[in-house]
């Protein structure tokens, strides 16, 4: 793995960095992330995305997995972390428990994994030693410790359908006859997999498609419009729900 990440950036004035992930684990993993904030500022929005993350705190030397986000959450100030962001629908494999069990929740690895799983992923935590070679090190024994957790075996059905969402299309009626499977097993599958139902990934996806197109001057009839809302209201209500706040005040 390459190291100095690849990209580069902050969030506000916290430095946070995005590594991708090699080659065995890019089917899975979106990438992997750092943020090292000082307690320069107060606290951080974090907006749901569709993916589970497995965040371990550097500082406290502890480990926590994130279920896929139906609202947004605040982060407080200060601390240094290493992340995992999982892609839609691929972090199961790895927790191999039903991502619905921790959806909008951060739940302590303690919880979830036995005491020997526990143990190896603390080896990851350890900050004796600094500097570039050490991270890449710890970056490799992360990926390491993933691929001894990956259970691969799943319905790639329910991966054509997680990828048409993704994509833009929305009805899931249509996306279960084409992929030939019914409306009740996708439902069971994605709250398995992916933490919520296909129709509630489906919205925040399209979310998502509309904060990351957001630009300088907006006319938010015509982003409803184009992203398939019923009107402006039905975009800022999901606003008000995703983001916590109205989508002008948002862009602001």
């Amino acid at each position: 793995m390459a190291w100095p990440p690849h990209s580069y950036t902050k969030i506000g004035r916290v430095p946070y960095a995005e590594i991708p992930p090699t080659a065995a684990l890019r089917p899975w993993v979106e990438c992997f992330w750092t943020v090292r904030d000082d307690g320069e500022i107060r606290e951080q929005r974090v907006l749901p995305d569709g993916c589970a993350d497995l965040i371990f705190d550097l500082a406290e030397g502890a480990g926590s997995a994130v279920g896929t986000m139906t609202r947004p959450i605040v982060v407080p100030a200060g601390g240094d972390f290493l992340g995992v962001r999982f892609k839609p629908g691929r972090a199961a494999a790895f927790l191999r428990i039903p991502l619905a069990e921790i959806t909008d929740a951060r739940v302590p690895l303690a919880d979830l994994w036995p005491s020997v799983i526990l143990s190896e992923a603390k080896d990851l935590l350890c900050r004796t030693v600094e500097g570039s070679s050490f991270a890449a090190l710890r970056m490799t024994r992360l990926e390491t410790f993933l691929l001894k957790r990956l259970r691969p075996d799943r319905d790639p059905r329910v991966d054509a359908a997680i990828d048409r969402i993704i994509r833009g299309a929305e009805r899931v009626e249509s996306i279960a006859n084409d992929i030939g499977i019914s409306r009740q097993h996708l439902a069971r599958q994605f709250l398995y997999h992916v933490g919520v139902p296909p129709k509630t990934f489906a919205r925040v996806m399209r979310f998502r498609r509309v904060v990351d197109s957001l630009g300088g001057n907006v006319d938010w009839a015509d982003v409803a419009a184009a992203n398939g809302y019923y009107d402006q209201s039905h975009l800022i209500a999901d606003f008000r729900e995703l983001a916590g706040a109205t989508p002008t005040a948002f862009q602001r």
